[in-house]
């Protein structure tokens, strides 16, 4: 029997997608394992939860000053009176800041515990949609075609590349934070008093706004697991509906009529098979260990593949593709954190031998 940690919740806007991902996770970890539920509150307070008896949608974040977490360097977690929490994984439930950008990753390294997914790096990687698509771009992989603009640039220096952005990337433009997470902040735009707007938007959730020409098309995505020796799995597909015009926050989690998700997508099986062999380039290029979505855009016309982006922590939810796609390759939810499990204490112990 193994203690199984798992942290959910977290400061980023994100947080009841993380408590959802948790519920899912909790409900599907094999019953040998002892879970051990560590939730952090909206200002970035650790605290041990009990384990519900029925487990819920969404797992909550109870505050209690006597069942704060406490980080040991070197010697993993304590509470306030000092005894010691023993643990054998932790699994990072966290999506977006603050958890999915490497920095928990970083408190749980200085902890010296094994944690599932991958780490520091290749984690702020993938929260960085800029500094990924470089990688990508230098390792020769498709990627749409972007200008990023500063928040804190000068005036000027907006204005110019603003000018432009319609002429060097088409009618129809998509705008997003550099660094966030479930479409938030996302806007579609064909005119400039839409960009001036939807970059105000943006620039709410990241100092970094990508501008990026708008593939009309499908939107797909591959499932990718494993550390050492990665595998994909069958692709997925979005279908939004008319309504959202493209896969939004409100479509994800709100809306239930939102998009259509199907798995697998219905495509031939040349371009299965790419989709497939890209999204493990993908995920190595960054470094990237444990799971990941990768996701593309397969354009109308024509059968150009777009990289879209990679999430190094996809939702686990009921309705997240993640585990769907899994599903249809042979591994169900509790397989897959099965591995998940093993992978951790292997790659903690390959860090290990390292040093």
């Amino acid at each position: 029997m193994a203690k199984i940690a798992l942290l959910y919740g977290g400061r980023s806007s994100e947080h009841e997608v993380s408590c959802c991902s948790a519920a899912s996770a909790l409900r599907n970890l094999q019953p040998n394992h002892k879970p051990l539920l560590i939730g952090i509150d909206r200002d970035g307070g650790w605290y041990f939860q009990n384990t519900p008896s029925q487990i819920p949608r969404a797992l909550e974040v109870k505050i209690d000053a006597a069942r704060q977490i406490l980080v040991k360097p070197g010697s993993g977690f304590t509470l306030p009176t000092g005894q010691e929490l023993p643990v054998d994984v932790v699994i990072p439930l966290l999506h977006g800041k603050f958890g999915e950008d490497g920095i928990v990753q970083g408190v749980l390294e200085t902890a010296r515990l094994p944690y599932a997914g991958s780490g520091v790096l290749a984690s702020a990687i993938g929260m960085c949609k800029e500094t990924t698509k470089r990688i990508w771009r230098d390792a020769g992989l498709p990627v749409i075609p972007w200008e990023t603009l500063h928040k804190n640039a000068s005036k000027q220096g907006i204005d110019e590349l603003k000018t432009n952005l319609f002429t060097k990337l088409g009618s129809r433009l998509f705008v997003k934070p550099a660094a966030s997470g479930s479409s938030l902040g996302v806007s579609l735009v064909a005119n400039p008093p839409q960009l001036e707007t939807a970059l105000e938007n943006a620039w709410k959730y990241d100092e970094k706004a990508l501008v990026e020409k708008a593939i009309q098309g499908r939107e797909l995505e591959c499932s990718v697991s494993g550390y050492m020796h990665p595998k994909s799995y069958p692709p997925g597909e979005i279908i939004p509906t008319n309504q959202h015009g493209f896969y939004d926050y409100d479509s994800k989690y709100i809306d239930p009529d939102g998009a259509t998700l199907m798995v697998p997508a219905k495509l031939d099986a040349v371009m299965t098979r790419r989709i497939k062999e890209i999204a493990i380039l993908a995920f190595e290029a960054i470094g990237a260990g444990g799971l990941a979505r990768v996701d593309f855009l397969l354009e109308e016309k024509g059968s150009t593949l777009y990289l879209n982006e990679i999430n190094t922590m996809p939702g686990l939810t009921p309705i997240s593709l993640f585990p769907r796609m899994l599903e249809k390759g042979g591994v169900d939810f509790t397989s897959a954190l099965e591995k998940l499990i093993d992978g951790a204490l292997a790659e903690h112990v390959r860090k290990e031998v390292l040093l």
